[in-house]
């Protein structure tokens, strides 16, 4: 399984470099400093302190939430897939919801997970899972300063330049997980695929998968 994992990184970091490629064209063209401002936010984040952030974020929602009877009302239900839902330009807040996806015929050099595999349960549904830090400074600074950019389009670019890396962010911080055995208490069918998309966007992307 580390071969598709291994693919899965590698995806996502040929996606940051595309993106990041996109923005840099932009700003070769453009004196606009508002999007200089963001792509230099971009550049400082602290991937390190991030992942760190996160799984620590993830330790505590899962012991306050997911394993909580209050919360999630058949803990011994069994699931292979647990989907990660992010707001996007203005939410760093990422919500778990538990699937029973249908992997029969799935090829695992996919990258994106067809929605109509996806059954949703509900042990775990819209509960907290974490913030990504990435996405979340994003967030807090681009609220209000969106018409300062040339057009949309731009607004856009560095949206999805700061999506790649948080995605990549997000990737080890499912490695850690798996590391730290912080799923061991969920009932989980192997292989178990962890995925992540954006509210209302098409199809999820798949992050990381424990064999």
């Amino acid at each position: 399984m580390g071969k598709i994992n291994d693919s899965i990184i590698e995806n996502l970091k040929e996606i940051e470099k595309e993106a990041k490629a996109i923005v840099k064209e932009d700003l070769e063209e453009s004196e606009n400093e508002t999007y200089l401002a963001f792509y230099n936010l971009w550049k400082n984040q602290d991937r390190k302190d991030h992942i760190d952030l996160m799984v620590e974020d993830l330790k505590l929602n899962i012991d306050t939430y997911w394993l909580a009877e209050k919360y999630n009302k058949d803990i011994e239900k069994k699931i292979n897939m647990i989907y990660f839902e992010h707001g996007g330009l203005y939410g760093g807040e990422l919500e778990a919801f538990s699937i029973n996806f249908d992997d029969s015929s799935f090829e695992l050099s996919e990258f994106k997970i067809i929605d109509d595999r996806m059954d949703y349960l509900d042990n775990i549904s819209s509960l907290p899972a974490f913030v990504s830090p990435t996405l979340y400074h994003l967030t807090e600074n681009i609220q209000g300063e969106e018409d300062k950019f040339d057009d949309f389009i731009d607004v856009n670019n560095i949206y999805e330049l700061f999506e790649a890396t948080a995605l990549i962010e997000i990737n080890k911080l499912f490695e850690r997980a798996n590391e730290e055995n912080l799923f061991e208490k969920l009932n989980l069918k192997k292989p178990f695929y962890l995925a992540v998309a954006e509210h209302d966007t098409g199809a999820p992307k798949l992050i990381y998968v424990i064999e």
